[in-house]
C-alpha cells in the first residue's frame, strides 16, 4: 500500500499520525511476512536511528487494537500479520519460515461455523497453524 493511503487509513481509524508511526505501519503492511517486533524494529530504525523498541512496541499495540495487524504467538515468538482473512500458517519447524495458505474452499469457515453451532461459542477470531518442513528445509 503506498504510503498516502496508508496514511489516510490509520487516520480512518482514529490513529494519530506520526512519522514513527507511519514507517512502522509500512513495515508490517509493506509485506507478506509474518515479522517480529525486532525484525520490525530493525527495518525501521534504518530510517530512524533514534526510534526505541517501545516505540515499535506502542505502535503494533495500536494497529493490533485498531484492526490493522493481528499478533501471533509461535513458539520462536509474537509475529504480526496484516492478513486478516481466514488462512492457514504453514510454519517450518527448521528454519522458522511462515507462509500463509488461503483458505480458498472456505474450509476453515465452515469449520468454525460448525464448532460454534455445536458447542454454542461465539467465535471473534480463528488462527490454524500447521508445523512441518517447507521446501528448503524438506530436501
Amino acid at each position: 500500500m503506498e504510503r498516502a493511503r496508508l496514511a489516510e487509513e490509520l487516520r480512518r481509524r482514529g490513529i494519530r499520525v506520526t512519522a514513527q508511526r507511519l514507517a512502522v505501519a509500512e513495515a508490517v503492511v509493506g509485506t507478506h511476512e509474518h515479522l517480529t517486533a525486532q525484525e520490525i524494529f530493525e527495518r525501521v530504525r534504518e530510517r530512524f536511528p533514534h526510534i526505541t523498541i517501545g516505540t515499535i512496541y506502542n505502535t503494533l499495540e495500536v494497529l493490533t487494537a485498531t484492526g490493522i495487524v493481528q499478533p501471533l504467538p509461535f513458539p520462536r515468538g509474537t509475529r504480526y500479520d496484516t492478513n486478516l482473512e481466514p488462512h492457514v500458517n504453514l510454519v517450518c519447524i527448521r528454519c522458522g519460515h511462515i507462509e500463509d495458505y488461503e483458505d480458498e474452499k472456505e474450509a476453515l469457515q465452515r469449520l468454525a461455523q460448525e464448532a460454534s453451532r455445536k458447542a454454542g461459542f461465539h467465535i471473534v477470531s480463528q488462527h490454524m497453524d500447521i508445523y512441518g518442513f517447507c521446501t528448503a528445509c524438506a530436501s
